[in-house]
């Protein structure tokens, strides 16, 4: 390809959606993108890249986590370590900041993270005070345990200069083939380089892969062996649980194949492979009907469209006050 914005590229994430629904996968990646590219885009190309923004409640407490880590480590990283009743403020502060700009559609006329289109807001479905006490009860707990982890204390201990920088898009190359990663932190311990991403969500078999990823980014973007390098999950909540993968020949070779398996039947679903030109009526809809009552264009798919929830509304409160 000529253009790198233009060239086939592969990710996990991009992967899972594609396995899970087509569909979607053809709205995200293929459908939305277009607005950016018409000064007046028509309602549907327009609501596609609304729709193409919405988190999930999940999928947001979890990104807001992950920030106040980054937080707390930039304040480390500069000799100041925050308490945790500190930390845990940010992350208040953020959660309740973030609710309200989603409730109010801020997001409207300001893109950014500080601007969450939240999904039960954009879809204006009532939110139980059960659900949001477990998505406090995520957020807070996932902080207080990586405050308490051997990880952070390892961390807190290495000398600022072992730290290593993080790319925001960062990739590699598998067989030619443009690969991305996004992992969390990193450093040097003596010869080894350590790799650590957090997760607020349940272990699931895609983070194998995912380590997997990250020690190939990793011995390609230091020019490190793969031997010396250490790829950890660290599982936050409900309790600290740390997933060390030493990577041997067999993963490498699980994840290329995987890899090439799940890039042939993306690339067999579009209509010109060469100009990467896809038609919504190639990408079939999922089976699993269930995942459309929590799919992002439940408002445009027609299948999508049939998706029904019922949920407790939601008294008017601050809910992320402790």
């Amino acid at each position: 390809m000529a253009n790198r914005a233009r060239e086939p590229k592969w990710s996990l994430t991009r992967s899972r959606m594609f396995e899970e629904c087509p569909r979607r996968y053809y709205y995200y990646y293929h459908f939305a993108p277009q607005a950016g590219s018409h000064p007046e885009p028509d309602d549907e190309l327009r609501l596609a890249d609304e729709m193409r923004r919405i988190k999930t409640l999940d999928m947001w407490v979890g990104e807001v986590v992950h920030e106040t880590i980054q937080w707390t480590l930039g304040e480390i990283g500069t000799g100041n370590v925050p308490s945790e009743d500190e930390i845990r403020s940010y992350a208040r502060q953020r959660l309740s900041n973030g609710w309200k700009a989603s409730n109010e559609q801020s997001w409207r006329k300001c893109q950014d993270d500080n601007h969450p289109n939240l999904f039960h807001h954009y879809y204006e479905i009532p939110v139980d005070k059960a659900t949001t006490d477990r998505l406090k009860n995520k957020a807070y707990t996932s902080l207080t345990n990586f405050v308490a982890s051997e990880v952070f204390q390892q961390i807190n201990a290495t000398p600022r200069d072992r730290w290593l920088p993080i790319e925001k898009y960062a990739s590699f190359r598998l067989d030619g083939l443009l690969m991305y990663v996004k992992f969390d932190f990193a450093m040097k311990d003596g010869a080894q380089l350590i790799v650590y991403d957090w997760k607020t969500g349940k272990p699931t078999q895609d983070v194998t892969r995912q380590l997997v990823c990250y020690a190939l980014y990793t011995a390609d973007k230091w020019q490190t062996p793969i031997d010396n390098i250490k790829v950890c999950a660290v599982h936050l909540h409900p309790e600290v649980e740390l997933k060390e993968h030493p990577v041997c020949h067999e993963d490498i070779e699980d994840l290329r194949s995987y890899v090439k398996q799940g890039f042939n039947a993306m690339v067999k679903c579009l209509r010109d492979p060469v100009n990467n030109v896809a038609v919504v009526d190639d990408f079939p809809t999922t089976e699993n009907l269930r995942q459309c009552l929590y799919c992002s264009f439940r408002g445009l798919c027609s299948q999508g469209k049939t998706a029904v929830g019922d949920i407790e509304d939601l008294a008017e409160v601050d809910i992320w006050e402790e």
